[in-house]
């Protein structure tokens, strides 16, 4: 019993985690379809937030900056019916459930992403006062839904001139 047990437990797993591949795969694509469809003006700031910093601390260290304004970025996935079932399977013998895992950190990189293109978009050079928000939701009794949610602070560094 206990080697079918195994057996259909690593049936299950290879078919959530190929799915969530799949998943990822298809987001990918679908972001790579978003960019190419921007104008050059909106791929500028989009490569910019690819290289804004965004700190937790409510300071930026050694630099001078005015505060623009706030900086918001979310992403809401909804978990599957394979990981779900994984998840039951696995909540039987413990260990890392890794289709939610999984989930978790590409919620979390797409929404501090986004929160960093809508800096950029207010001409921030940067974000302070990150914070990092993650909730389940859904309809009904199930919290099928996880929303991740990404703000903080937009500044833009100010050039002083010193004089020796």
């Amino acid at each position: 019993m206990s080697e079918l047990f195994n057996a259909l437990k690593t049936n299950v797993k290879g078919i959530a985690s190929d799915f969530q591949d799949h998943a990822q795969k298809r987001l990918y694509e679908k972001e790579k379809e978003n960019f190419d469809s921007l104008s050059e003006e909106d791929k500028q700031v989009v490569l910019a937030a690819d290289e804004m910093i965004a700190i937790t601390s409510d300071h930026y260290p050694h630099k001078d900056y005015e505060v623009i304004g706030d900086a918001f970025g979310v992403f809401v996935a909804s978990k599957n019916a394979l990981s779900d079932f994984g998840a039951s399977a696995k909540n039987l013998i413990g260990g890392e459930l890794g289709g939610y895992s999984k989930m978790n950190m590409t919620a979390k990189t797409l929404a501090v992403r986004r929160m960093k293109i809508d800096a950029a978009n207010q001409g921030a050079d940067a974000v302070i006062a990150m914070r990092l928000n993650q909730s389940a939701s859904g309809i009904g009794n199930s919290d099928n839904m996880l929303t991740f949610s990404a703000y903080g602070t937009a500044i833009k560094f100010i050039e002083q001139w010193y004089y020796l």
